[in-house]
């Protein structure tokens, strides 16, 4: 332990010696640099001159003209508002470079205001030269006169009564010394809006023409240089952000790049960009400060997972600053915006130190993998900072080019290293999915040849018991040994299609080319999959002529190509058309496979000719196969030597186009066809056969009729699939009824009471689950059960069902053991469920309560003694009553709505001898009507009304029944004006969790939704009544 920390510390002072070492490395060859291009600068200006007679030009290039000059603050000495007169008493010493703040204005320290600059440089008359003077920043207008003549300018100053402009732009003036010993340089400086330290910023460099232009072009083509690399950075991110992997590093390395290149046009020593376009010093001073968070945004950006984890709870505040400062730069005035430069270098500087610490950070916990971004971030670093630097000082140094460079070097060898690493990770894992697909390929064709062997035995046995025992078989024993037949048929096309592929891809398989005729194989081909469209809206169409050219193809080729071609449209398009046609266009035939089905979206497109490749799941709800077909037609199509092509738009359809050559007459002596064609084409009838047997199903057909016994609604876009499951099911004695879609089912829910739907989750146009929530908008799990059947078995996909509603799911392929116990156990639910409606319904017939029996039979005998009369007429009426309670006892019979009010009428007249005053009854009925209602649906609403309404109050009240005959339905209404409901009460009433309170009404309220599909609405309000209402369909 203590030698493995000992190794870790050595590790990590070694990390730093070698970064400091490369610290120290460039700023060594910065110095180098400034050194090797130094200028003269031993000979000082001296009370406004400049003794450069011992000067030699040619040996020491360029000279600086710093030391004291004569100022002269709010004079002009050149021009029509110059003041000639005392002149030498209104001048003051000044440094140049230097700050004229403190020198402007007496005992006013301020940057604005004008003035002129002159210094009288003595030369040798003898080194008769053409001399150049380069201003680099003289802020912010200026104009230079040597000997009284104006060589040049940058802005605008008001020495003529020109309007002032400002504009630090760098130029160049050059003169003769011709005769001369004395040369006088007058530079006339003026400011009005840029706030910071002003004057002549930067020394002025004289020296020969050739000198200084030599000085001027290293510093363009250096500074020339480092913006082309930065460009061709910035446009090599955005291009690897596009095609790549949307990485947004790249898009923050690419405004790092371009921010740097920004920098360098606007900042540097040469503002390149005022070589080409002229701007305004305030969008300068915009472009510079932008170009500053741009920098450090940039920067942050391309370490923002190390920034993250090492300063968590700074970075928000990080992100907040870069905003706070590009809202700045882009919208303060631009007085105000001048005096900001420290702000932005210290946002700047501040967010590069943090990237720079929290790369550190992650350096050294891989400094191997790391150590080239971290040299970069170092040079980057290095250059902004010294740029910083000159730009804030106005120091005049050397342009330096090379940490930039360094710092793309470095980074650029990062990348590669990446690069390089993830092209050895891809090579690897391309070698291992190719070693995968091989032996998956090999897995699957061995498989393959494994299952056809006993899968031959068994389709051979079985058609030799169909053809020995069909004397002694039933019907259905006779159509199960068929299907059978056609199943395991299917799955050898399916076999064949996997032994297709691994030859294909080992060696194009041997062409048996001949003159092909293409009208008879389409026919052969559509009766094939004929009876596929059964259940389905949908015809096949051949357009093919008769006497269309032949083609030169092999023959079972062709079909295997057609018959993959027409499955895939039949399978994917549910109603409309297919057709087939054919067009000759430059000696090939073009067989076009149009369908009005599903269609494909663009990403299905993109990948639907490779192999094992099928619609997406969700998308197209439809399953089988192995998505093998598109992929083993276009091989074969090109083995012909022709194309495979498809258009497609999604629930529009799809067009398959695959071509042809022409079979050339006059190349073959041959006048007919081979004798072998008739044995391929017996291929063809044989393949018919089987597949008529295998869809032949009808639509919509009730299997067994058997009265009382479970009905069971089966939905499946198979034809296959609906038979093997009536075969499973028919030896438990149910009434089955088979449809192929959501829709059919939907259709026919209505038309009689189900016990149970089976329903295939994955069904085009509307899906297991959607139709499970339809069923669930009308019914609960126990009034009609829904079992789901699903080739996937994810925990998502099952939750997914039990989310829609169903009772329960089986994965396919189905055991039939298991499937029959499903469908036993979830018929007993809906079986349980119809004996606790009997038994709630009974329940409620015997719901005359004990108090109710003991005040009518005392009514009765207190009418025994006063009035005989009205006792033998409630007797007669009790008596009606108790008979009506009594007579039915099927929840489910129907009654006319009459003989439920002669119920309600009776109980009523009842209750009226009871309360007498305190209950009024009032009638109002339109006519009469044949509808029918469940029994005691009325009644115990208005035996509700008057208990548990009226009654509760002192002075009783009055009950309203209504009957509205509307045209299509009947509106019942039971109203009382008694105490009402509380809210709570009132929405809780109908719900299970209510306890015992209101069974009634919900047993009421689940038969009509169970009958009509709507219940109850009750309406109530606390203190003023309550109306209960419910609509009956005629």
């Amino acid at each position: 332990m203590l030698h493995n920390n000992g190794e870790k510390r050595l590790a990590k002072w070694s990390i730093f010696l070698g970064l400091s070492l490369f610290i120290l490395i460039l700023t060594g060859a910065r110095f180098m640099w400034s050194a090797s291009f130094s200028y003269a600068n031993d000979t000082k200006a001296i009370g406004g001159v400049l003794d450069l007679r011992d000067w030699n030009p040619e040996l020491e290039s360029i000279v600086l003209l710093n030391g004291e000059w004569d100022f002269y603050p709010q004079q002009w000495l050149i021009g029509e508002q110059s003041n000639q007169q005392s002149q030498e008493e209104k001048a003051v010493s000044i440094l140049v470079p230097g700050s004229w703040n403190q020198a402007l204005q007496p005992r006013n320290d301020t940057p604005y205001g004008f003035g002129s600059y002159r210094l009288k440089i003595l030369i040798d008359p003898a080194n008769e030269q053409n001399y150049s003077l380069r201003f680099t920043s003289i802020r912010s207008a200026s104009t230079v006169y040597v000997d009284g003549v104006m060589l040049g300018k940058s802005g605008q100053t008001g020495e003529n009564g020109l309007p002032y402009a400002a504009e630090n732009r760098p130029y160049t003036a050059t003169f003769s010394s011709k005769g001369k010993n004395v040369v006088e340089l007058v530079v006339q400086v003026e400011n009005h809006i840029d706030s910071r330290s002003n004057g002549i910023a930067q020394p002025i460099k004289i020296g020969t023409k050739e000198a200084i232009e030599k000085d001027r072009w290293l510093s363009l083509t250096m500074q020339q240089l480092v913006t082309i690399i930065f460009f061709v950075l910035a446009v090599y991110a955005l291009i690897l952000n596009v095609v790549g992997n949307k990485d947004k590093r790249l898009l923050w390395f690419a405004l790092l790049a371009v921010s740097i290149l920004v920098a360098i046009l606007v900042g540097s020593e040469e503002k390149l960009w005022q070589e080409l376009f002229f701007f305004p010093y305030v969008v300068r001073f915009r472009l510079t400060y932008l170009a500053l968070i741009g920098i450090a945004s940039g920067l942050m950006g391309c370490v923002r997972e190390p920034i993250q984890r090492t300063w968590p709870k700074w970075y928000p505040f990080l992100k907040i600053a870069c905003l706070v400062s590009v809202v700045l730069a882009l919208f303060l005035p631009g007085a105000a915006i001048m005096s900001l430069l420290p702000f932005f270098v210290a946002v700047m500087d501040s967010l590069i130190f943090i990237s720079i610490v929290s790369i550190i950070r992650v350096f050294l916990k891989d400094w191997k993998e790391n150590i080239f971004i971290m040299l970069s971030l170092i040079a980057l670093a290095s250059q902004m900072v010294w740029w910083t630097f000159t730009f804030a000082t106005e120091v005049e140094m050397p342009y330096y080019p090379f940490d930039l460079i360094v710092a793309v070097i470095c980074f650029s060898s990062f990348w590669l290293k990446q690069y390089f690493k993830v092209y050895a990770d891809m090579e690897k894992l391309t070698d291992q999915l190719q070693r995968a697909d091989r032996q998956k390929d090999e897995f699957l064709a061995n498989t393959s040849h494994e299952l056809r062997n006993p899968l031959h035995s068994i389709l051979n046995m079985t058609q030799s018991i169909l053809e020995r025992e069909s004397m002694v078989l039933t019907e259905d024993s006779r159509k199960n040994l068929d299907t059978v037949l056609s199943v395991g048929r299917r799955m050898s096309l399916m076999l064949r299609d996997l032994l297709d592929v691994k030859k294909l891809q080992e060696s194009p398989p041997r062409l048996e080319l001949q003159n092909v005729s293409l009208h008879p194989i389409a026919n052969g081909v559509m009766d094939m999959l004929h009876f596929m469209t059964a259940g389905k809206s949908l015809r096949l169409i051949n357009e093919i002529p008769e006497h269309f050219p032949h083609v030169l193809a092999d023959e079972n080729r062709v079909t295997q190509i057609l018959f993959n071609l027409l499955h895939n449209a039949v399978k994917y398009t549910n109603e409309g058309k297919i057709v087939v046609r054919s067009e000759v266009r430059n000696k090939y035939a073009h067989i076009f496979v149009t369908d009005t089905g599903i269609g494909m979206d663009e990403e299905t497109k993109h990948r639907a000719l490779e192999p094992y490749v099928q619609g997406e799941y969700g998308k197209t709800m439809a399953e089988g196969g192995f998505g093998l077909g598109l992929s083993i037609c276009k091989q074969l199509v090109e083995l012909h030597g022709g194309e495979l092509y498809f258009r497609s738009v999604p629930t529009q359809g799809s067009e398959f186009v695959f071509t042809l050559p022409i079979f050339d007459m006059a190349a073959t002596n041959s006048t007919g066809l081979p004798e072998e064609r008739a044995a391929r084409m017996e291929s063809v009838e044989a393949l018919v056969a089987v597949t008529s047997t295998l869809y032949a199903i009808p639509l919509e057909k009730p299997v067994q009729q058997l009265v009382g016994r479970p009905r069971i609604l089966i939905v499946d876009d198979d034809p296959v699939n609906l038979k093997v499951l009536e075969t499973i099911l028919t030896g438990e004695q149910y009434e089955m009824t088979s449809v192929v879609s959501g829709k059919q089912a939907l259709s026919i829910l209505d038309t009689k009471e189900w016990d149970l739907v089976i329903t295939d989750v994955m069904m085009p146009q509307m899906s297991g689950y959607e139709l499970t929530r339809r069923i669930r908008e009308r019914f609960t799990l126990t009034e009609l059960p829904v079992l789901l059947l699903t080739a996937r078995s994810h925990p998502q996909d099952i939750e997914n069902g039990f989310l829609s509603g169903a009772n329960d799911y089986v994965t396919k392929p189905v055991e039939a053991l298991e499937i029959r116990s499903r469908v036993r156990a979830l018929t007993e639910v809906k079986k349980s469920a119809q004996e606790r409606l009997q038994m709630e319904a009974a329940w409620l017939q015997a719901q005359i309560q004990p108090h109710f029996l003991f005040n009518t039979l005392s009514a009765i005998a207190a009418l025994s003694e006063i009035n005989l009369e009205r006792m033998r007429t409630l007797l007669e009426v009790f008596n009606h009553f108790l008979q009506s309670k009594f007579k039915l006892h099927d929840h489910n019979q129907l009654v006319s709505i009459e003989d439920e009010l002669d119920l309600v009428r009776s109980y009523l007249f009842i209750e009226q001898e009871r309360f007498e005053e305190r209950l009024h009854v009032i009638w109002e009925v339109e006519g009469s009507t044949d509808v029918k209602i469940p029994m005691l649906t009325i009644q115990p609403l208005v035996e509700n009304a008057v208990n548990h309404g009226l009654m509760k109050r002192v002075d009783g009240g009055t009950i309203r029944i209504r009957i509205e005959n509307k045209e299509s339905h009947v509106e019942v209404y039971i109203e009382d004006d008694g105490i009402g409901m509380e809210e709570d009460k009132l929405t809780t009433l109908l719900e299970k969790t209510s306890g015992n309170s209101g069974v009634g009404l919900r047993n009421t309220d689940q038969r009509l939704k169970r009958c009509y599909g709507h219940g109850l609405l009750i309406q109530s309000k606390l203190g003023q009544g309550t109306i209960v209402s419910f609509r009956v369909d005629k």
